[in-house]
């Protein structure tokens, strides 16, 4: 509380109590003067009367000349209050004056110094005496905006605003300032107050936001803030009408839009991580999203809670387009799946190659060839056709062993087109519905089939016979199973005509052996004739 607001009572009663005593002192006075006309009236018509008169008169004058000198007294005592409080003032302002931590300047007309607080001369880097007739504009950086803006003051009585000045050491200082004119004719005051750290912080804060801003609207990510507490979006940068091809005032308009282009396969997986993130973790998905085109891409989304004490809590992160590294991936992965097939190929094929050449028995050659296209190619019913003499087959081996025995049975090639191709043009042949076939002729061994393999088993260019796979089942057989068919048929045709030349070997061998021991035979018999001879003779 100041000591004007205290004083202002007391003020207000001196006042009035000032103001009842002369009022009583001068109608004291009428009535004395009054009273004096009468007794000298009295005095000089009826004496009788002005006896009476003169002891009031006496009373009258008395009182007039007590309320006078108590007036007197009184206005003696509200002088010296009233300067003990004009002196109680003007200490007050000089210490507010010489103590406030603002910049206080008193100017004249020409913006010359005519004092200065210790606050101006600390913000100023000038003592006060320094100050004192200093133009005020020499600290103002822009001299000619000063000069423009105190002619706009002098007109304008007031003006506030922010202004840059150089110190008297200097320093560039940044102020708040408020200016009153004309406070007494031809003086202005002038508060200044030192905002240099607060404006040098709101520039740093605007140089990191036009770095932000900078950085978010070139990126080619997704950088999105989100309300941890209602998963609203609350910023997305340029990128995201880039990668989405929705615009962002979409977004702006309903902030839970971006979970209609998650793709609905990985939509909830992505919304519960979102939820679990709010409380604690990390977000690293990888997911679709369908984009405004309807093409459908892939994402990678990062994002880490903000802890913050303001509420609501934030969630930050990216969102990058990755489909095109998606697919390269798969078809890496296809590649790989490839190689790896390839490779189990060529391993199956070499076991195959290895069982073939392991064994010249026809029997356990055709037995192994079964059983390695078993692996190969899925099949209801395998046989092995022999070419025998030019246009006859004869079935040489039949799979699975539990069907009913044709082993031995011949037919004509010609009564069959597609065994007669594959003969003749020496080439595979895939039928993936032989009902579509109207060549197709429904006869043992290829009786009851709906997709048919016929790969020929070729040797030094002559075709020994021919591998022919069947399935109940439409659509069974593809390309690849005809391309491993007939890589496996390659080794197993080498491996017939091997166990073939092994078997004419054997049957030329043993006949060798019979023809030996035959003449062996014929020699000792020859040898028996002779040692009789010599005998005779000799008797």
């Amino acid at each position: 509380m100041n000591s004007s607001s205290v004083s202002r009572p007391f003020t207000v009663r001196r006042h009035s109590l000032s103001h009842w005593l002369r009022w009583c002192s001068m109608t004291v006075l009428a009535v004395s003067i009054g009273l004096l006309c009468l007794s000298v009236f009295a005095y000089s018509y009826r004496s009788t009367l002005a006896a009476r008169l003169v002891p009031s008169l006496a009373v009258g004058l008395g009182f007039a000349v007590f309320l006078n000198f108590y007036s007197l007294w009184h206005l003696r005592r509200d002088n010296q209050q009233a300067d003990k409080a004009f002196r109680y003032i003007d200490c007050e302002a000089s210490s507010i004056f010489e103590n406030v931590l603002d910049g206080i300047l008193i100017v004249d007309n020409g913006a010359d110094c005519l004092d200065a607080n210790p606050g101006a001369a600390a913000i100023l880097r000038f003592s006060t005496n320094e100050l004192i007739g200093r133009n005020v504009g020499q600290f103002f950086a822009d001299r000619g905006a000063f000069d423009q803006r105190w002619s706009t003051f002098l007109q304008c009585k007031n003006q506030r605003g922010r202004a840059q000045l150089v110190a008297g050491d200097g320093t560039v200082l940044f102020v708040e300032f408020t200016a009153a004119a004309n406070y007494l004719p031809g003086r202005h005051v002038l508060i200044l107050c030192d905002v240099t750290e607060r404006t040098q912080a709101e520039m740093s804060l605007r140089r990191s936001e036009e770095r932000f801003q900078h950085m978010a609207n070139n990126i080619q990510e997704i950088f999105w803030m989100m309300d941890a507490n209602t998963q609203e979006i609350t910023y997305v940068n340029p990128a995201y009408a880039a990668i989405t091809g929705h615009s962002i005032e979409s977004l702006q308009d309903n902030a839970f839009s971006y979970r209609e282009l998650i793709y609905p396969e990985d939509r909830i997986r992505v919304l519960s991580r979102l939820q679990d993130l709010a409380s604690s973790g990390t977000l690293d998905e990888e997911f679709r999203f369908i984009r405004a085109d309807g093409e459908v891409r892939w994402a990678w989304a990062k994002g880490i809670r903000v802890p913050v004490e303001a509420h609501p809590r934030l969630i930050v992160g990216t969102v990058q387009d990755i489909t095109s590294r998606k697919h390269a991936e798969m078809k890496i992965v296809e590649q790989l799946a490839t190689v790896e097939a390839a490779r189990a190929e060529a391993e199956a094929l070499r076991k195959s190659t290895l069982a073939l050449s392991q064994n010249l028995a026809m029997d356990c050659v055709l037995d192994t060839l079964l059983h390695c296209i078993s692996e190969l190619v899925p099949f209801d019913r395998a046989t092995v056709l022999f070419v025998e003499g030019g246009l006859e087959l004869m079935v040489a081996r039949e799979a699975p062993r539990g069907a009913s025995k044709r082993i031995g049975l011949t037919l004509v090639a010609s009564d069959h087109t597609f065994l007669q191709r594959v003969l003749f043009e020496k080439r595979a042949i895939l039928l993936t519905d032989v009902a579509q076939q109207p060549e197709w002729r429904d006869f043992q061994p290829l009786n009851d089939l709906r997709s048919w393999l016929g790969i020929p088993l070729i040797a030094a260019g002559h075709v020994l016979g021919i591998l022919s796979l069947g399935s109940g089942t439409p659509g069974t057989f593809t390309t690849e199973h005809l391309r491993l068919a007939k890589s496996l048929a390659i080794p197993a045709a080498v491996a017939i005509q091997n166990a073939r030349i092994h078997e004419r070997a054997e049957i030329y061998a043993a006949e060798l052996e019979a023809r030996l021991r035959e003449l062996r035979e014929a020699q000792k018999a020859l040898e028996h004739v002779e040692r009789k001879s010599r005998r005779s003779d000799q008797n």
